[in-house]
């Protein structure tokens, strides 16, 4: 290779042999030895010579790794294809609610604007007087008592027309019957922009100089081990003290100590709130658990096929119990290892106790207790 020359006038005939790879600099790349005293001695770690990366990459060119490299350069093609997949799928599905909600509105409005209509100009006398004709079909006479239905009163079998302080409510009534459906419009499509503008700029924003890294919570319990049976379903609700947005990608399970013969799955459910209730839950899957997965300090990691966001300073419930896979009749207590002497709050979450409904049993646990000690997420 030819030598190639530094085009800093102050740095004149000194040859470009080395080479900046650090991320974060704006001078990254080609560089000789005076740009490397001068612009970059606070990452003389991320400079390598020229040579040195030219010879690791010979070595590294050989038929093994290049099969590896396009093995996993189709498994990222895959995965972006994917991606846009499902965006697609996505806004389908927005533009179908959206058309649907747009007519679900301008229904509600048109029915809000027939009651009203009551209280303006001559529609009153109109159905009156369209209801004394004669020859007028089922439907129309339905209609036209329908349409003044607001203005009458049926009391002890009795029908009357509204007092005029009566008919001033049921307008205030239609009023608020209006500002309700704006307010809520309003609010909903507001945060539906909200969220998408997050999204626009999290798209827009280049992410593969991002460090991406699973971090580990605080254990929330302390050094005290006893056993505990877990007949029935375990949870504890809990909020993020980190101040931004995080993804919670799985958590740690203590271990089982008197493992069944059958296959046994621990099942986790993650609410949204303080309460285990159907219409809040968030995510729901089962993973296999097995006395030959690594257990450090008694204690197994169990990664979510999806991770979840969490929002700062609001409450999620996550539920979780032990089954084993054999008839319903035949029931085993599993025993888990556990710690006593909990933290209520750690360096990364607070802790609380959760709300039980019918839906789920609950398994006489206090937040002093429990099977979950720690979280894995990502910021």
């Amino acid at each position: 290779m030819q030598p190639i020359y530094c085009d800093n006038k102050d740095h004149k005939d000194n040859p470009l042999n080395l080479v900046c790879l650090e991320q974060r600099c704006i001078h990254k790349g080609l560089i000789c030895s005076f740009c490397l005293l001068s612009e970059h001695q606070d990452h003389v770690k991320n400079v390598f010579p020229l040579k040195t990366i030219i010879l690791s990459l010979n070595k590294a060119n050989n038929p093994k790794n290049q099969e590896e490299l396009r093995n996993k350069g189709n498994e990222i093609f895959e995965k972006h294809h994917k991606i846009k997949q499902v965006f697609r799928q996505s806004l389908l599905e927005i533009k179908e609610i959206l058309t649907k909600l747009e007519k679900d509105v301008e229904r509600q409005i048109k029915t809000l604007d027939i009651e009203a209509d009551l209280f303006v100009g001559d529609a009153f006398e109109k159905s009156i007087a369209y209801l004394n004709q004669q020859d007028l079909t089922k439907q129309q006479i339905e209609n036209s008592i329908f349409s003044i239905e607001p203005l009458l009163k049926i009391s002890d079998g009795h029908i009357f027309i509204l007092r005029e302080a009566e008919i001033n409510l049921q307008a205030q009534k239609l009023i608020k019957c209006a500002e309700i459906l704006e307010r809520e419009s309003k609010y909903w499509l507001d945060r539906c922009i909200t969220d998408l503008q997050k999204l626009s700029e999290i798209c827009t924003t280049p992410s593969s100089n991002k460090q991406y890294k699973i971090k580990a919570s605080q254990n929330r319990f302390q050094l005290t081990y006893e056993q505990w049976n877990l007949k029935e379903y375990d949870a504890i609700s809990f909020q993020s003290k980190i101040k931004n947005d995080i993804w919670l990608s799985g958590v740690g399970v203590y271990q089982v100590t008197n493992w069944p013969q059958a296959p046994l799955y621990f099942h986790v459910s993650i609410f949204e709130g303080q309460v285990l209730q159907k219409n809040k839950l968030l995510y729901q899957d089962k993973f296999l658990v097995s006395e030959h997965d690594d257990y450090p300090n008694h204690i197994g990691r169990i990664f979510l096929n999806k991770a979840i966001k969490l929002q700062p300073d609001q409450f999620y419930t996550l539920g979780n119990i032990l089954k084993i896979q054999q008839p319903s009749n035949h029931h085993k207590v599993v025993q888990v290892i556990m710690e006593l002497m909990v933290k209520f709050e750690t360096d990364d979450f607070r802790f609380e106790e959760p709300v039980f409904t019918k839906d789920y049993s609950n398994n006489s646990t206090t937040i002093n207790q429990g099977v979950i000690p720690f979280f894995f997420y990502e910021e």
